[in-house]
């Protein structure tokens, strides 16, 4: 969607997005899935039967919206490695940090552990790759965790010790920033602490009404 005139935000806050549903107007938190160097606001959802997810679907170009915000803390510490880690749509405010890193050519690593239930379930798979042949300090590891596909290459199941070791691996003083449903985020929390991660060095968003 068009950005509204004047409008900023720091990579990658939340506003609330305000559509009309058959219930009336109806204001939701959303995190921004762009960067505040891209000349666009970009949301993304899972898409379900609920009236606002029903509005959004319907929005054709032309479409006024109202957009509050921006608020929030859970923006990218511009001078530290971060580890990243995403369950399904919470993908979306991490695109918008590596489009910052990438269009800023910021010199801090950034490694993406993302987590789907299926491969047809990645969001934002093309913009991710892309963005990581044009900024070799990016990387993302996926793991699916329903998939009956054999011919898939990568890890299987939740995102787990392993996995975060990996991500981590040769990184100094990493900050760690967890976005997903608030039971993938606690589950994480508690497995990042397990492993010696202080907890200063732990961010989160939790994306409610998805489970």
């Amino acid at each position: 969607m068009e950005k509204p005139k004047g409008f900023t935000f720091r990579p990658t806050q939340f506003t609330f997005l305000q559509l009309s549903t058959d219930g009336g107007m109806d204001a939701r938190p959303m995190s921004l899935a762009t960067s505040p160097t891209r000349p666009h606001l970009e949301y993304a959802v899972r898409l379900s039967d609920s009236a606002y997810k029903r509005a959004f679907a319907a929005l054709q170009s032309g479409d006024e919206v109202g957009v509050f915000g921006p608020i929030g803390d859970f923006v990218l510490h511009e001078t530290r490695p971060a580890v990243l880690v995403a369950g399904g749509i919470g993908i979306t405010p991490f695109k918008g940090m590596a489009e910052y890193a990438a269009d800023n050519e910021l010199p801090i690593p950034i490694r993406l552990a993302y987590s789907n239930r299926i491969e047809d379930e990645i969001v934002y798979r093309e913009e991710l790759g892309a963005l990581e042949g044009r900024n070799d300090r990016f990387r993302v590891l996926y793991t699916l965790t329903r998939t009956a596909n054999k011919e898939w290459p990568g890890p299987t199941g939740r995102i787990d010790r392993d996995l975060l070791k990996e991500a981590a691996r040769g990184l100094e003083d990493p900050i760690f920033y967890v976005s997903g449903t608030p039971g993938m985020v606690a589950g994480t929390f508690r497995l990042l602490r397990s492993v010696g991660v202080p907890e200063a060095e732990i961010e989160f968003e939790a994306f409610r009404g998805y489970e």
